[in-house]
């Protein structure tokens, strides 16, 4: 599949995440038991997986730090964003101003992977900050 309609289905996979996490922290479940319960079961499936792929669970040294700082960045974002969605008025508006990641992302890589920037991409990330300013109030 082309990178396109991974990120499709992906964004579409967040969505059906984000609905399902806020759904339950509306419902006045425990944060901590939200995250726990899940990601316990996100483990199981990825244990699955690897094992049928056979591709085991070799982990380079080398890659220990970037493991370990993705591993900080995800649980601040599913404790910090389940923080917000408890009490926010709207889960969209929280997942809109998270997504505003996109513009760190996208300006970082010109730096870390030597991507490109137009003036079309820098009109892209203006909007998106005009968007999250727009959500925000």
């Amino acid at each position: 599949m082309k990178w396109v309609t991974l990120s499709i289905l992906a964004s579409l996979a967040l969505a059906v995440h984000a609905l399902a996490m806020a759904k339950m922290t509306k419902s006045g479940f425990q944060i901590g038991r939200i995250n726990l319960n899940v990601f316990l079961l996100v483990v199981v499936i990825i244990l699955i997986q690897q094992v049928v792929s056979g591709k085991g669970f070799q982990l380079p040294t080398s890659q220990l730090f970037l493991v370990t700082i993705a591993a900080l960045a995800a649980y601040a974002i599913l404790q910090l964003s389940l923080m917000a969605v408890e009490s926010a008025p709207n889960p969209g508006y929280v997942s809109g101003i998270i997504n505003s990641s996109t513009v760190i992302i996208s300006i970082a890589s010109v730096y870390l992977f030597n991507a490109h920037f137009s003036l079309t991409k820098s009109i892209g990330i203006l909007l998106c900050l005009i968007g999250v300013y727009l959500i925000s109030k």
